[in-house]
């Protein structure tokens, strides 16, 4: 007969193996892509039909006394995986969790730092959107990759500008315009020219619209005049040289001009929706879920210029 132990050990086996090969069993690499900067590349799909991983890019920015993180993932697994690929680089003190904006996908790992007490730092406006539209996004994202996921709240708003000190390295952090939603951060390392941009920058994945197509505009007006040498952007690979914002431009740019057009034909928003700019699919992943509402974003900002 099988000792006592043998038979408890048998099922931790059997568990360790499902977990293994379960999609809930997530690893995530942090690449090092400047010195003390490291991101991870989130998968181009979209948070409410996913299974499993970060659909959004996470940040890293190690100084000689303490870590920042920009976004954790949208899950408390993401965030949890996130927390141990950090650890896997550095023993510092995480002491700042940086929410670009309000969209789960970047911000609902934050649980996983919640021991470290850092300042979980966001827009000033992010609050209001934070308490309106949490529950909403609990509520849509079913599937196990998100149990146990509860949304901590910014601890630290941003009004305009401000640095934060990681020890011998200075994060410049700035609160936008309404742009790809009504609250967004950036991220500025002077150390190495890097720019964390979030959904202010969309590469692959097509640009989703949340807040104002003027002032999205606008605002990458002011991200370009930066002495950038790299943009980590919030969804898609890192882009390194002064063109990392061209593509999208082109995108917003014919998107707000065959708005225009439709509104001055007539043409009602939602055959506008389903007709305006339908060539551009083949420029982007994801086209046919966020188009269509981007247009109608776009409709009802321009029909009232």
């Amino acid at each position: 007969m099988k000792s006592l132990q043998t038979r408890l050990l048998l099922p931790s086996i059997w568990l360790s193996i499902f977990m293994a090969f379960s999609p809930l069993a997530q690893t995530i690499s942090l690449q090092e892509v400047a010195p003390g900067v490291f991101y991870h590349q989130g998968k181009i799909d979209d948070l409410f039909t996913t299974d499993s991983g970060p659909v959004a890019n996470i940040t890293v920015v190690v100084g000689d006394e303490s870590v920042a993180v920009i976004d954790t993932g949208g899950s408390r697994r993401a965030g949890e995986a996130i927390y141990q690929a950090i650890r896997d680089i550095t023993p510092l003190p995480i002491r700042y969790v940086i929410n670009t904006h309000v969209h789960p996908d970047h911000n609902f790992g934050n649980q996983a730092f919640v021991a470290e007490k850092p300042e979980f730092i966001a827009h000033t406006r992010y609050p209001g959107d934070f308490s309106a539209k949490t529950g909403y996004y609990l509520q849509r994202l079913t599937s196990p990759w998100f149990e146990g996921t509860k949304p901590i709240a910014a601890t630290r708003l941003i009004e305009s500008q401000e640095e934060i000190e990681l020890g011998n390295r200075i994060l410049v952090l700035t609160a936008h315009e309404r742009a790809h939603t009504r609250h967004d951060l950036s991220v500025f390392d002077p150390a190495t020219s890097t720019l964390i941009a979030g959904d202010l920058l969309f590469i692959d994945h097509i640009p989703t619209l949340d807040g104002s197509l003027t002032g999205w505009l606008n605002v990458i007006a002011t991200l370009e005049a930066l002495p950038y040498q790299r943009v980590i952007p919030g969804h898609g690979s890192i882009q390194v040289g002064k063109n990392a914002f061209a593509k999208q431009t082109h995108y917003l740019f014919s998107l707000a001009q065959e708005v225009r057009a439709a509104i001055n034909q007539p043409i009602d928003i939602n055959t506008a929706s389903l007709t305006v700019m339908t060539s551009h699919a083949k420029d982007w992943k994801l086209f046919e879920q966020f188009h269509s509402r981007n247009v109608i974003q776009a409709y009802k900002e321009l029909e009232w210029e």
